[in-house]
C-alpha cells in the first residue's frame, strides 16, 4: 500500500466522529412513606421503665422507680388485649417514725384492654383493666395506710399513651401514663408513667 493511500485512511479515521457518552444525573428517589397496613400485628411483647407515685396519705411511701412488661395480642388495628406486670421500689418517709427509710416493693399484675387510633407512624391509645396488687412487706400496716398484715388487694387502673412506629416492621416505642387504685391502701391511689420498647411478631 502506497503512502497516499495510508494517509487517506489515517485522515478518514481521525475525522470519524465517535458518539459521546453522556451520564444522566437524576435526583435521589424520594423516601417511601410508611404504610401502616404493613406493620406487624398480632402477638406482641414490651418492656418498660418508669415511676409510680402514690397519692394522698400514701405519698409517705415515696416515688418509686419501676420496671414492667406486657404480653398481648392485636385483634385488629384498633383493639388489643394484654397482660401487664409492673413492680416499683419505694423508700418510705414517715418523718421521725421508725418506719421511715425502709424499702418497700409494690407489684401490680393486671389484665387490660386497649383501644388505638392509628395516625400513620403514630398512634394514640387508651387502656384499662384490673387485677391484683401485692406489697412486699406488712410494714405500712403499722402506720394505718393498710390493715395490719394486709399485703394484697384488688387493683383497678386506666391510662393513655402515644406510640411511634419507625419504618421497621416489628419495633415501636412509646410513652404512657396511668392511674392505679390499690384497694389495700387507705389512699386515693397512684400515678405511674413509663417509656417502653415493643416488639410485634
Amino acid at each position: 500500500m502506497k503512502w497516499p493511500v495510508l494517509l487517506a485512511v489515517a485522515l478518514a479515521l481521525a475525522c470519524h466522529r465517535v458518539p459521546s457518552v453522556r451520564a444522566q444525573i437524576t435526583e435521589e428517589p424520594a423516601r417511601p412513606r410508611p404504610d401502616p397496613r404493613k406493620f406487624a400485628r398480632g402477638l406482641f411483647v414490651d418492656a418498660e421503665l418508669g415511676t409510680f407515685v402514690p397519692l394522698g396519705k400514701a405519698d409517705a411511701l415515696g416515688s418509686g422507680v419501676g420496671l414492667g412488661g406486657r404480653i398481648g395480642y392485636d385483634l385488629g388495628r384498633f383493639f388489643a388485649v394484654q397482660a401487664h406486670v409492673f413492680g416499683s421500689t419505694h423508700r418510705t418517709d414517715f418523718g421521725a417514725a421508725p418506719q421511715s427509710g425502709q424499702l418497700l416493693q409494690i407489684y401490680q399484675l393486671t389484665g387490660e384492654v386497649k383501644l388505638t387510633l392509628p395516625l400513620r407512624q403514630w398512634s394514640l391509645f387508651v387502656f384499662g383493666g384490673g387485677g391484683i396488687a401485692q406489697l412486699s412487706t406488712n410494714l405500712i400496716g403499722t402506720t394505718g395506710l393498710t390493715a395490719p398484715d394486709d399485703t394484697s388487694s384488688l387493683v383497678l387502673m386506666g391510662g393513655a399513651g402515644l406510640d411511634y412506629h419507625p419504618l421497621t416492621r416489628h419495633f415501636s416505642v412509646g410513652v404512657l401514663g396511668a392511674f392505679s387504685k390499690l384497694r389495700v391502701l387507705e389512699a386515693p391511689g397512684g400515678i405511674w408513667s413509663t417509656a417502653y420498647l415493643r416488639y410485634t411478631f
